[in-house]
């Protein structure tokens, strides 16, 4: 029997999820999960690499954050850094319940204020489900969007992480790349609420990153081709 594959995007903004109150803060940054949390006799730790304008000013509001007992730079190489976080007692951890559900979790990055979840599943009643313990646990979880998936999902052609993927799609479709362009710089920036000068790092850094992968790719094939 042929199931339909659905992809659920979900918005999740509350202080008592992990790394809320720091999305919720000022900080310039952009995290996303380079691992789901792993838990042992009671301790939850989760890896995530984050992009920041000011590493100094995100460490100083993750040191006040009540969801994260720990954390410890993990990794840091260029303009990132993977933190490894001891989530706090009593956090609810969301992708345990996607996964009770045998849900598979795709993707989960940060947004301007919270977490965006994207969930593949076979069952609709799931992502209700997820959606009623969101409630039942007072956290704001809103459904961005659903669709069935005809196409396999979360693969690229180019190995580029989701958030300069996310990045560039955007600024492709809103034509930032035509000639005449057709979105300027700055508009750019306030749909992901930076400033023009980290929009156009980040866009350089994404773009460098595509470049850097194509002419990899394309140096290796020379090379198998003369052997």
């Amino acid at each position: 029997m042929d199931r339909r594959t659905i992809i659920a995007e979900l918005d999740v903004t509350s202080p008592r999820v992990v790394l809320g109150p720091t999305l919720a803060s000022d900080c310039d940054v952009t995290v996303y999960a380079e691992r789901l949390p792993v838990s042992h006799e009671g301790t939850t730790w989760f890896h995530v690499t984050v992009l920041a304008a000011d590493f100094d000013a995100f460490e100083e509001v993750l040191a006040t954050d009540p969801t994260v007992a720990n954390s410890e730079v993990f990794a840091a190489y260029g303009d990132r850094r993977t933190y490894r976080l001891t989530i706090a007692p009593e956090v609810p951890v969301l992708t345990e319940h996607v996964a009770s559900f045998g849900d598979e979790l795709l993707d989960l990055r940060s947004t301007a204020d919270g977490w965006r979840v994207r969930i593949r599943t076979t069952d609709r009643g799931s992502i209700r489900e997820f959606l009623a313990f969101c409630a039942e646990q007072d956290i704001d979880c809103r459904l961005a969007r659903v669709f069935e998936a005809s196409d396999p999902v979360g693969e690229m052609a180019v190995p580029v992480e989701r958030d300069a993927f996310d990045l560039l799609a955007t600024a492709f479709d809103a034509g930032y790349f035509e000639v005449p362009r057709e979105t300027s710089l700055a508009e750019l920036a306030d749909r992901f609420d930076v400033s023009e000068s980290t929009m156009s790092v980040r866009l350089r850094r994404a773009l460098g990153h595509v470049v850097a992968s194509l002419v990899a790719a394309d140096a290796s094939a020379e090379t198998t081709d003369s052997e």
